[in-house]
């Protein structure tokens, strides 16, 4: 008998993110076709993992950090009425039974009726028997362990091969990693400042096309199935922004579910937050609610966040009846039935009863309460004590003085150099989105440690405050932010307050150590109006670096008009793959790399670095490198080239310097 190896050595071998303990997310997946994310998604990812596993050091169990990204909700009481339901089932000695697929029709029941006084209606009905006033049934509503888990088999069931699922920026990351996932891809509709963070109608109408319109043309001349957007994911209060669509936004939802039903493209209405909206006048309104709408909207509703049972993993579903079968089906094959107790939950927490309401009313006026109080604390806390309101201030002094004792008035003079994004006050939930911008180019130095950071990124800030306080949080990145340019970070103001204050102090005392001395320039992605200086760098960067080593005839018939025309036409195909330095409006250099080039034994490659001759010998050509070299890294890659003429001796020096040697050579012929 031959044997090659043990089964583990060869799993182990076949699977490499399961060779090494992780301390902090696990894994986070890859599509189900096995292909890479989209870039988009692969950012979000890559973002997602840097936060919970990479900028963590081996010190952790010894040393923990502080987790501000977390998604916890306030330590509070759980939901009463459903943990009652709970007790009483278990009491009941019905454990022995394995329950339904689809779950209880008496559960699925409360459910209904719940959603029916919420005001959920279908006015295009089918015919069934059981189907009500308000055109439903019990057939309408099943439930799982999460949300994240009905999503899931939500994007499975109505999606196809190369199928786009359409969701905002910002967003909650997993989820958007969720959609590629589970098979489809994952696009973004950015949410504007001048649009209050909400969903611009027009736009989303121009996205969906936009979208449709490239599908098409790319697969035009195949046969078969052309994918297509096939549903938005509206999160209704919005994660991470908690901005909040309830009837005084009844226009703007109406718009929004027209544009999407007349599309053919189903509107996944996620309103896990909606009971902790701040305003209980204005509470997240579920488009399934609207007359004509109902059929083309997919409903989550949850226990976790709202009502304090994250713990339990615990949401339900409300579809046309069709979806909610091909989801009975999903559960069915992947784990035949969700927990019964889950349903008794749900049905403890949503039913139609007085006595539900009665203790609703009362539960979440204590509980939006506290959300409204740690708002006003993590507004003191970044803009000062003046930022709160006149009410809530003595109790935020008293709460930092215990905390951190003669460290109160550094701490309620506000955050340095940081502040919210305009037009985004949270209405909901419990995320602060900060502003870290203004670090953006300064830097930090730790003789003794032998630490040196320069905030350029996202990521860079990120080691910044870990090296210094042992403090995270998510970056703009991971929940794409719509404004690349700025440093964002997603704070959870609903943990301890003793921890966040501390965790602030932390951050401020950094925020002193940092050196203001800042470059004058910054480094981006190159956006379509660089073009033509970029042309002009490349142009006279040959001239300057090439003279009397290719033939004066080829570099004077180089033209600035025929290369800016080249780029401008290229810009599309590789906006991605380039960055520029920048002042202000002036491009001072540029990159441009391949993370798929090839060459044998290389995984990525930096095909070109040009600076303007005015502008060498400042270092602008190393941090462009590095900036290069970061986003490969990010990609994964492992080993870049770079091809230099062998007569370049300043280039050839200049890559030696930061670490390259001369591995492979080559015939090239430019010009006579």
């Amino acid at each position: 008998m031959l044997v090659k190896a043990s089964a583990i050595d060869r799993f182990a071998r076949e699977n490499e993110e399961v060779r090494e303990r992780r301390f902090g997310l696990p894994y986070i997946g890859k599509r189900s076709d096995g292909e890479d994310f989209n870039p988009t998604v692969d950012k979000i990812a890559r973002a997602i993992d840097y936060y919970g596993y990479e900028v963590r050091d081996e010190n952790i169990v010894e040393n923990p950090d502080t987790d501000l990204g977390s998604g916890n909700p306030v330590c509070f009481k759980p939901f009463p009425l459903a943990v009652e339901a709970m007790i009483k089932s278990l009491q009941e000695e019905l454990m022995y039974r394995y329950p339904y697929t689809e779950g209880a029709d008496d559960i699925r029941k409360k459910l209904l009726d719940y959603l029916e006084k919420e005001g959920f209606v279908n006015t295009s009905p089918y015919s069934y028997d059981d189907i009500d006033e308000k055109g439903l049934s019990v057939h309408n509503i099943t439930f799982s362990v999460s949300t994240s888990v009905l999503f899931n088999q939500i994007i499975s069931a109505i999606a196809k091969e190369g199928d786009v699922v359409l969701t905002t920026g910002p967003n909650y990351g997993l989820f958007t990693i969720r959609i590629e996932r589970a098979g489809a891809e994952a696009e973004i509709l950015p949410l504007d400042k001048e649009d209050n963070f909400l969903v611009n109608p027009e736009k989303l109408a121009n996205t969906i096309d936009q979208i449709n319109s490239s599908l098409q043309q790319a697969y035009h001349r195949r046969k078969g199935y052309v994918p297509r957007v096939v549903a938005f994911l509206n999160t209704n209060p919005n994660n991470p922004t908690g901005k909040v669509m309830g009837k005084k936004e009844y226009d703007l939802l109406y718009q929004i579910s027209d544009v999407c039903n007349k599309r053919g493209v189903f509107v996944i209405d996620d309103l896990v937050y909606r009971d902790i909206t701040y305003d209980k006048d204005n509470v997240a309104l579920p488009i399934g609610t609207i007359p004509g709408m109902f059929r083309n909207t997919i409903s989550l509703f949850g226990l976790s966040k709202s009502y304090s049972m994250a713990n339990l993993r615990a949401g339900f579903v409300v579809a046309d009846e069709i979806i909610i079968r091909a989801i009975i089906n999903k559960t069915f094959q992947e784990m035949d039935s969700s927990p019964a107790l889950i349903g008794v939950a749900l049905g403890g927490a949503f039913n139609a009863t007085e006595e539900r309401y009665k203790v609703y009313d009362k539960y979440f006026k204590e509980l939006r309460g506290e959300y409204v109080y740690r708002l006003n604390l993590i507004k003191a806390l970044v803009n000062g004590i003046d930022a709160a309101e006149p009410m809530y201030r003595s109790k935020i002094v008293d709460v930092v003085r215990k905390a951190v004792g003669d460290d109160t008035a550094k701490v309620l003079s506000g955050l340095p150099m940081v502040d919210f994004p305009k037009n985004l006050e949270p209405e909901s939930g419990f995320f602060a989105i900060l502003d870290f911008t203004k670090l953006k180019g300064m830097k930090y130095h730790d003789k003794k440690k032998n630490i040196n950071i320069v905030i350029r990124d996202e990521a860079e800030l990120l080691n910044f405050f870990y090296a210094t306080s042992r403090t995270r949080f998510l970056v703009g990145e991971s929940i794409s932010w719509p404004y690349e340019e700025e440093l964002i970070g997603r704070v959870n103001y609903a943990i301890e307050e003793e921890k966040l204050i501390k965790a602030i102090l932390n951050m401020h005392n950094a925020i002193l150590l940092l050196d203001p001395n800042k470059d004058d320039y910054v480094i981006r992605k190159n956006r379509y109006e660089d073009q033509e200086q970029m042309a002009h760098i490349k142009v006279d960067g040959w001239k300057n670096a090439y003279d009397r080593i290719i033939s004066s005839s080829y570099l004077n018939a180089l033209n600035y008009k025929e290369q800016t025309e080249r780029y401008q036409a290229s810009f599309e195909e590789y906006k991605d793959y380039v960055f520029v330095a920048v002042r202000g409006d002036e491009v001072l250099g540029y990159s441009c790399f391949n993370p798929t080039p090839n060459v044998d034994n290389f995984d990525s490659e930096l095909v070109s670095l040009y600076i303007k001759p005015t502008e060498i010998g400042r270092g602008i050509g190393t941090e462009l490198f590095i900036a290069t070299r970061k986003q490969m890294i990010k990609f994964g890659k492992k080993n870049m080239i770079v091809w230099c003429l062998s007569d370049n001796e300043n280039a050839i020096r200049f890559y030696e310097k930061l670490g390259g040697k001369i591995v492979k050579t080559k015939d090239a012929k430019i010009g006579d």
